[in-house]
């Protein structure tokens, strides 16, 4: 114990240059670090400090173990903070950044039962499609899609994220639905824009070459896949749009998956930060994002589950044909 009170003394001393710095940062008097040094020095057989009345400066001796003491104390300094942190309520502000149709759909809903846990952790959340730089950008979270590029930051996927191209049953039964890649270019194509700019997004399929890109073309650009999604299924033409955003379409029936098989199978969602040593309120929300979200049975529904059928909806758009020519029913349940 004597020995590591001097260590973290002489850590001290070198990093204020004077003793009485480094009493004030470790709130102990000036006398107590100097004898803790000096008992190390006796310990040690050497001398780690040059000393005149003016200056405080290392020996070589002491820069030696200097640069073997500062990473482990550091450590240990981590381990305290971390420690002391677990046991405190979480407070303070996270900044996250976040992919808008996810956040829409999945996160935002899920803040009311995060904030009953943590109420003393406020969230600032900006929704975007734009990748943001975390550490200029100061933000604590990221939520992203696709592979992440910076090997500086950790990241924690969540689960597969399918980009389906869909239509709604109106434009189908005016349409003749593509039955290959090469028959989009008959299509009119909605397309998402990237923010404020000119430049628009990519339709990415897979293929028996692996992933293969497409450019859209068609009459709506816009910047936002909600609204995208809403356009589609009014029956203004194909949209690829992510499997969180279409399923409630694809589940209401306004919308159908065009093209199953080639969903591409290389994006995924995930959560980044750029350090494994998190606040306490960082800390928080990264592991009730993993918990309520990582497992999610949306995130994993198979596109073939709302495959566009073309033999089974001529036989829907027969029966409604046939149910329009009938005759309305009078009093009694007898026609008319």
């Amino acid at each position: 114990m004597e020995s590591l009170r001097g260590m973290v003394s002489f850590v001290q001393t070198a990093r204020l240059g004077s003793f009485v710095k480094a009493a004030a940062a470790l709130e102990v008097s000036a006398v107590a670090v100097s004898r803790n040094v000096a008992r190390l020095e006796a310990q040690l057989g050497v001398r780690l400090f040059a000393r005149t009345t003016r200056q405080l400066s290392l020996t070589d001796e002491g820069q030696a173990l200097l640069a073997q003491c500062e990473a482990p104390l550091e450590q240990l300094e981590s381990a305290f903070r971390r420690s002391r942190e677990s046991s405190e309520e979480p407070s303070g502000r996270v900044r996250v950044t976040a992919v808008s149709p996810f956040a829409r759909s999945y996160l935002m809903p899920k803040l009311g039962e995060f904030n009953a846990r943590y109420p003393k952790v406020e969230l600032d959340v900006e929704l975007s499609e734009q990748v943001t730089d975390l550490v200029a950008d100061q933000f604590d979270v990221g939520i992203r899609v696709g592979p992440l590029r910076d090997a500086s930051f950790i990241a924690r996927p969540l689960g597969p994220l399918g980009l389906v191209l869909c239509a709604s049953p109106a434009y189908l039964a005016a349409h003749d639905a593509p039955q290959k890649l090469a028959d989009l270019a008959t299509h009119k194509r909605l397309v998402l824009k990237r923010g404020m700019s000119s430049s628009v997004l990519s339709w990415w399929f897979q293929t028996s070459k692996g992933v293969v890109e497409h450019i859209p073309e068609g009459p709506l650009r816009c910047n936002d896949f909600l609204a995208l999604s809403e356009a589609c299924c009014g029956g203004l033409g194909l949209a690829q749009l992510p499997m969180v955003v279409a399923l409630p379409a694809l589940r209401a029936g306004r919308l159908r998956v065009l093209l199953p098989d080639s969903v591409p199978k290389t994006l995924r969602l995930f959560m980044y930060y750029p350090d494994r040593q998190l606040p306490a309120r960082v800390r928080v929300f990264v592991d009730f994002v993993m918990e309520v979200l990582q497992h999610h049975p949306d995130l994993d529904v198979s596109p073939h589950e709302f495959a566009f059928d073309p033999e089974k909806f001529d036989s829907e758009k027969k029966g409604l044909a046939v149910q329009a020519q009938r005759p309305p029913r009078g009093r009694g349940g007898k026609r008319k």
